[in-house]
């Protein structure tokens, strides 16, 4: 039989791939802290990231989950742009005695995907010049 995930396991194992993250995205170099630690307001209207620069194009929720999020029930319970909404979900999978990541999606809007490949394949000639 599986062992039931605590409350308090489940917190922290949140809390842990907002700051995994929230480093991955500093060392791409942007200026991102956790919404815990900055702004509860913002972190109650479903963004779990903060871009202090203002760099990023998009507005991001984590989820560390075996099921995946519902991204338009989430969306639509917060007040930012939904065009520039973005879930990052690691889908977890039980082992013999924990849980593990078994891969990572960003789940964003069409209309996002497009100009983010529009900005991509810009840069990408600039760069060929």
């Amino acid at each position: 039989m599986a062992k039931k995930r605590t409350g308090k396991y489940c917190r922290e194992k949140g809390h842990t791939y907002e700051r995994k993250i929230a480093k991955e995205l500093n060392e791409l170099g942007f200026d991102v802290v956790t919404s815990r630690s900055e702004s509860k307001s913002t972190d109650d209207n479903k963004i779990d990231l903060i871009d202090l620069s203002k760099n990023l194009p998009i507005q991001i929720q984590l989820k560390k989950t075996s099921n995946i999020p519902n991204y338009f029930k989430i969306r639509s319970e917060s007040t930012v742009d939904p065009k520039s909404f973005c879930i990052i979900w690691a889908k977890q999978e039980s082992r013999e005695t924990n849980m593990v990541t078994v891969g990572e999606v960003a789940l964003i809007d069409k209309q996002m995907l497009y100009e983010l490949l529009k900005s991509y394949a810009n840069g990408k000639s600039d760069s060929n010049v």
